[in-house]
C-alpha cells in the first residue's frame, strides 16, 4: 500500500499493486515489479548480458568508482554507480550476443573534465608497476599538486590492484605496488588525474595491458 508524505512536494510511497515508489536523491521514482512470464527476446537476452559483464566489471574496483565517478553523479544528480555503469554498458561493450566482451581499452574507472597527460607509459618491476608521464606538460585545468589515481584490473579477479592517492603529478612518475601470486596475472592498466581538492578528475587513461 502506498503511503503519502507529509511534505508538501511530497507524493505517495510503498507498493500499490505492481508499482513501488520511492525517494531517490531527492526524486520520487516509480517502477513497475513482477516476474516476466514470456520468453525473452534477443534484445532482452542481450541487455540482460550487458548488465552482467558492467557488473562483473564493476564490482571488485567500488571504491575507485566512488571518488572516479563521484563528481559527475553529483552534478547529474546520480549515484556514482549508475553513471559509471551507465558509461561503461554504453560504450565498453564490444562484439554481438552471445560472444559480447568487455574492451577494456575503452572502459572508463573515472570520469571528469580536467585534462590528462599524454604519453603515459607503464612498466614492470619486482614488487609491482611503475607509471611514468610527462611532469612538464601543461593544459588548462592541470596544476602541479594534481594527485594520481593507479588501477591495475584483472580480468580473472584474482589480483585487481588499485591506489587513490599514489604520488603527484609534478613527480612525473609513481608506484603501484602488486602482491605477489603464484602465477602470472594479466593485467589492463588506467590512470587518472585528480586535484588536490578532490573537485575536480580527470577520465581515466588506458596506459596498456602487462603480464606480472
Amino acid at each position: 500500500m502506498a503511503i503519502a508524505g507529509n511534505g508538501s512536494n511530497d507524493g505517495p510511497t510503498g507498493r500499490s499493486g505492481n508499482r513501488v515508489t520511492y525517494m531517490r536523491l531527492g526524486k520520487l521514482t516509480s517502477r513497475t515489479i513482477g516476474l516476466r512470464t514470456d520468453k525473452p527476446t534477443v534484445p532482452v537476452l542481450k541487455s540482460r548480458q550487458v548488465t552482467a559483464l558492467t557488473t562483473a566489471l564493476l564490482k571488485p574496483v567500488k571504491g575507485f568508482l566512488i571518488v572516479g565517478f563521484g563528481l559527475e553523479g553529483k552534478l547529474n544528480l546520480q549515484t556514482y554507480y549508475t553513471v559509471a555503469s551507465s558509461y561503461n554498458r554504453l560504450n565498453a561493450i564490444s562484439g554481438n550476443y552471445p560472444d559480447q566482451q568487455i574492451d577494456f581499452t575503452k572502459v572508463l574507472f573515472s570520469q571528469g573534465k580536467m585534462p590528462v597527460t599524454p604519453s603515459t607509459l607503464v612498466s614492470r618491476v619486482e614488487k609491482g608497476l611503475t607509471f611514468k608521464w610527462d611532469a612538464s606538460f601543461t593544459a588548462k585545468g592541470i596544476n602541479q599538486n594534481d594527485q594520481v589515481m593507479l588501477m591495475a584490473y584483472d580480468p580473472q579477479k584474482r589480483g585487481t590492484e588499485f591506489q587513490l592517492n599514489a604520488g603527484r603529478r609534478s613527480e612525473g612518475e609513481a608506484f603501484l605496488h602488486i602482491r605477489k601470486r603464484k602465477k602470472p596475472l594479466l593485467l589492463e592498466t588506467y590512470i587518472s588525474f585528480i586535484s588536490e581538492s578532490r573537485k575536480s578528475i580527470s577520465n581515466s587513461m588506458y596506459v596498456g595491458q602487462i603480464v606480472w
